[in-house]
């Protein structure tokens, strides 16, 4: 993994595409955790691959910490951002991030691999059936619980319960497809 970050510390945008896929589930799992006003799903996931980025821009090669580095600073990045730490989406706070090295100015590059990870999510996401579609966004975008979404669907909690893990299965299935 230290190569795939030096190589992108050096430009290599699949190298740091690798490294995103590395750390997508933990950003979905945590972007799904999160409620921030004025920020949506897309704006979450996006800033965890900002975080992602910045961490890797950051890294101190020969550490041999990636792995502790990166998912400390989704973790910081996503609690400032809650704390309202964080006045905008590509900001990202860096005192707390271990061997701060310097002061990392997000790219145009570094926005695209964000908004093209964010793209592919959504097509893989347009994959799933309409029910494992609707109870996924009922879930995570408008904050329903899986009582509510069966209630509305008319099916039993228990099946909605189900769905719900084969529609995230499923999902991660695409995505792991798609990367290789």
């Amino acid at each position: 993994m230290e190569e795939f970050i030096r190589k992108a510390k050096k430009g290599d945008r699949a190298a740091m595409v690798d490294i995103i896929s590395k750390y997508k589930n933990l950003i979905l799992k945590r972007a799904s955790y999160y409620k921030v006003p004025g920020y949506n799903f897309e704006d979450l996931v996006q800033h965890g691959y900002l975080s992602v980025i910045k961490a890797v821009r950051m890294y101190k090669l020969g550490s041999n910490s990636y792995n502790g580095y990166i998912i400390n600073a989704i973790n910081l990045n996503f609690a400032a951002l809650l704390k309202g730490n964080i006045k905008h989406y590509r900001e990202v706070p860096d005192e707390n991030i271990l061997n701060k090295v310097k002061e990392y100015e997000f790219t145009i590059e570094d926005e695209v691999i964000a908004y093209d990870e964010v793209k592919r999510i959504y097509k893989a996401i347009d994959k799933l059936e309409p029910l494992e579609r609707e109870i996924l966004e009922g879930y995570y975008l408008n904050d329903k619980r899986i009582k509510d979404i069966a209630e509305d669907k008319e099916i039993k909690y228990q099946k909605g319960i189900k769905i719900k893990r084969q529609a995230l299965k499923k999902l991660k299935h695409i995505l792991n497809e798609e990367s290789t």
